[in-house]
């Protein structure tokens, strides 16, 4: 069977969940301030990092897309729109450790630039984290152009 790019349905959340925190690991904010400053407020990086799926399920639940090949997904994407200034973005995307390497990410990524051109977006934002190798490679050869960098800062209270 081949790969299938769909849309969510609320049984794929966990799913998603398991293979962002796969995924984010060593390239997830929350994590760094972990590190930094130890598990905070009685939760980890992992739970706080898998609780922005439920965030962009709640803001753009139809802006979903999962990879799925012989029933197990293997990767997603999600999405938001702001219709008033043409504005689309990439809040998270993933693939599964056991299936990064065979093109599941820019699919999914072409995949999400489909959906924006058919709904008349002006342009597309994504960003990483400097340690990301993956998507400092895959962004650029998609067509994205860096634009800025930011600095994050924290501090415990």
């Amino acid at each position: 069977m081949s790969l299938e790019i769909r849309g969510f349905v609320p049984a794929d959340l966990e799913e998603l969940k398991r293979i962002t925190n796969e995924s984010f690991g060593t390239v997830s904010l929350d994590r760094m301030i972990e590190t930094r400053f130890g598990i905070l407020n009685g939760h980890d990086w992992s739970w706080r990092k898998a609780r922005q799926i439920d965030d962009d399920v709640a803001a753009h639940r139809d802006g979903i897309f999962v990879a799925e090949e012989d029933g197990r997904i293997l990767g997603y994407i999600t999405t938001t729109l702001d219709r008033a200034v043409g504005k689309a973005r990439i809040p998270n995307m993933a693939v599964s450790a056991a299936a990064r390497g065979k093109g599941i990410g820019r699919r999914l990524l072409e995949h999400a630039l489909d959906y924006f051109k058919r709904e008349g977006m002006a342009y597309a934002l994504i960003e990483t984290m400097e340690g990301n190798e993956a998507g400092r490679h895959l962004y650029p050869s998609c067509g994205f152009s860096e634009i800025g960098r930011q600095i994050q800062y924290a501090m415990k209270l």
